[in-house]
């Protein structure tokens, strides 16, 4: 095979150039669009980290491997707005902290590079959606020492969709399979998925990427490699390539093709970000400052409330805290809530005088006949939330006894301390198309609007797990009915 000959180059520098650019001023996490995607850049749907694939050795590359110069830094000139706001942004930080992109160069980097010049709104979307996380994230690499190419992989990874989930059922940012995520410590439960967590996952996986730096001779591409295609993947390559007397650095593997795309898409995108403004980019400026807050509720608590309480929407809580999976916090934790900073000290001003009342409670008498799994299918709710609510070891239930089963505040719902359900929130019976929002799920609809997540699933196609994207609608009547406008 013949081998990739990679020239050394020199880190291109910050090029001091104007640049037209909508600098937006604020942090919140605007909703999300579909974007049209590169072959080359992977969507929710594509995106496959530490899956094990076997390898098909009719996939390598038979394509002549030709020296590439690095594009070269311009001469400075002098600052716009637009740059001196880049400066202070936390993109700045990571275009500083880049570190060994530029060892690399050739036909796959530069098609990569030229990918991201040519579609400049790509890193717009993907740096609005990171705005509310990605300063924790460049702070957590930088207190690692770690190089802050390892912040532009969950670009590379999800396009920094918290939500995000791949055909093969990784998910989150970093695109955790099950696996991987159990063996990091990330919990995963019917409340809770840390892979969604932007800031678990974060420090699970700059854990696993360290663990594969070391594993692999501190060679970073091998670690991101062995990140993408799994390590057990890698290390057999590098047994093939010696059992045949080959080379054994990531360029000469015979590896997954995505994986062969994989690091060179990470590498050009490093290229592009070590000078945004000279390659074109439109970013959006996160300042280089703390905006989120994690505050402990102390006890399960309904996101809802906890919206109230904080004076935020509620799809704004669920847009900051993906890693919740249904109405509330889980009964035993963990009960971090992601605000911005503005609104943690009215969250814990409202929770210190809000007392216990943190779950809206419906009481159900037992009926004979009644189980306990027919109760929770009822109620969508499942088994295991009924016994941790009313401390119940097994499924025996009496007739005659009451049980608590929690809901979801709602409109018209009495919530404590007068608080009200935020303007502009859908009322429940409304009747046509829902469009979903951030955070949504079949649950949280059915529940909203006094329907039954079967009934939805009936009228809309959908099985059991599926996946709801923002922007998707969904009817909320059987088909055939007029249908009133979209809320």
């Amino acid at each position: 095979m013949e081998r990739y000959q990679l020239t050394t180059l020199h880190k291109p520098r910050f090029r001091r150039r104007r640049l037209v650019l909508l600098v937006s001023a604020t942090l919140f996490l605007n909703a999300c669009s579909n974007l049209q995607q590169h072959d080359n850049i992977p969507d929710a749907e594509d995106t496959t980290a530490q899956t094990n694939r076997t390898h098909d050795s009719t996939a390598r590359r038979t394509a002549p491997r030709i020296n590439r110069e690095a594009p070269s830094p311009a001469p400075p000139s002098e600052l716009s707005d637009e740059e001196i706001a880049f400066q202070n942004s936390v993109w700045f930080r990571v275009s500083e902290g880049l570190e060994f992109y530029h060892l690399h160069f050739n036909d796959e980097i530069a098609e990569e590079l030229a990918w991201f010049k040519a579609n400049p709104e790509f890193m717009r979307h993907v740096s609005e959606r990171a705005a509310p996380f990605i300063y924790e994230i460049v702070m957590e690499i930088e207190r690692r020492k770690l190089p802050m190419e390892l912040a532009l992989l969950p670009v590379i990874e999800s396009a920094y969709l918290p939500e995000a989930r791949s055909g093969v059922n990784a998910a989150g940012l970093w695109q955790f399979m099950a696996p991987t995520a159990s063996s990091l410590g990330l919990d995963r439960n019917w409340w809770y998925d840390g892979r969604h967590d932007p800031i678990a996952s974060t420090h699970a996986a700059l854990d696993y990427l360290e663990r594969l730096y070391t594993q692999f001779d501190q060679d970073w591409l091998m670690a991101l490699a062995a990140y993408n295609a799994g390590q057990g993947t890698v290390s057999r390559a590098i047994r093939r390539n010696q059992s045949r007397d080959r080379l054994t650095d990531f360029w000469s593997l015979p590896l997954p093709r995505e994986t062969l795309r994989h690091v060179p898409r990470l590498l050009g995108l490093a290229y592009a970000m070590a000078d945004p403004l000279g390659n074109g980019l439109t970013l959006d400026m996160t300042p280089h400052r703390p905006w989120l807050a994690q505050v402990d509720a102390g006890s399960q608590i309904d996101l809802t409330l906890a919206a109230q309480l904080a004076g935020l929407a509620p799809e704004t809580i669920f847009e900051l805290n993906p890693g919740y999976l249904q109405w509330a916090t889980h009964p035993n934790g963990p009960h971090l809530i992601n605000l911005p900073i503005a609104a943690a000290v009215k969250f814990e001003t409202e929770l210190a005088d809000l007392g216990n009342a943190r779950i809206t409670w419906d009481r159900y008498v037992i009926k004979p006949g009644d189980t306990l799994s027919g109760i929770a299918k009822a109620h969508q709710t499942q088994v295991s939330v009924l016994q941790q609510t009313n401390n119940i070891r097994g499924s025996r239930i009496i007739a005659g006894d009451s049980l608590l089963i929690p809901r979801a505040y709602q409109a018209g719902d009495p919530l404590p301390n007068g608080l009200a359900i935020a303007a502009g929130e859908p009322t429940p019976n409304a009747v046509g198309v829902y469009t979903v929002r951030r955070g949504d799920n079949l649950w949280r609809i059915a529940n909203r609007y006094q329907l039954t997540v079967a009934e939805l699933q009936q009228w809309n196609n959908l099985t059991p797990d599926a996946l709801l994207m923002p922007g998707q609608q969904l009817v909320l009547q059987p088909p055939g009915q007029s249908q009133a406008s979209n809320f």
